[in-house]
């Protein structure tokens, strides 16, 4: 019986990144290859429940280690919650949308690089590293329904 693809998959990015295949991490990397936004430390867990045992604080040491390899991104919300998305080519970093009623958290569409270096460009006394544009307000759901109150 072979492994199904995400398996696959999943095995080879931990064999590129030179990782330990460990069920712990085969399972936390497949939960961030299938989530279409962000997940959250308590996202991650709920999603483990039923597949693997696994505590809290191996869960950080994962993501903490996956970070260090650059294979996921941390986002931090306005209101201090962390959350992981993979780190690929097809996921180039982004900006975010938090909605500050519901904490939904989307991504919003990648900026080109263009529009980067223009922006990157007018300060010429940084050496940037690091960009992260994280913006919030209120999602369509939650604005629609704050109108319906008044």
């Amino acid at each position: 019986m072979s492994a199904s693809t995400p398996d696959r998959d999943t095995l080879l990015i931990l064999q590129k990144t030179g990782l330990s295949k460990t069920p712990q991490r085969i399972a936390v990397l497949n939960i961030l290859m299938n989530t279409v936004v962000p997940v959250s430390i308590s996202g991650i867990r709920q999603a483990l429940e039923s597949k693997i045992r696994i505590n809290r604080v191996t869960i950080y040491r994962i993501l903490s280690l996956f970070k260090k390899h650059k294979l996921i991104r941390e986002i931090t919300s306005t209101g201090g919650a962390n959350y992981f998305e993979l780190a690929t080519v097809e996921n180039p970093v982004h900006p975010h949308f938090l909605c500050r009623n519901c904490a939904a958290l989307s991504c919003l569409e990648p900026l080109t690089f263009s529009q980067a270096s223009q922006w990157l460009a007018a300060e010429k006394d940084y050496s940037i590293e690091h960009i992260e544009i994280n913006i919030s307000g209120l999602c369509a759901g939650c604005r629609n329904a704050i109108k319906l109150q008044k």
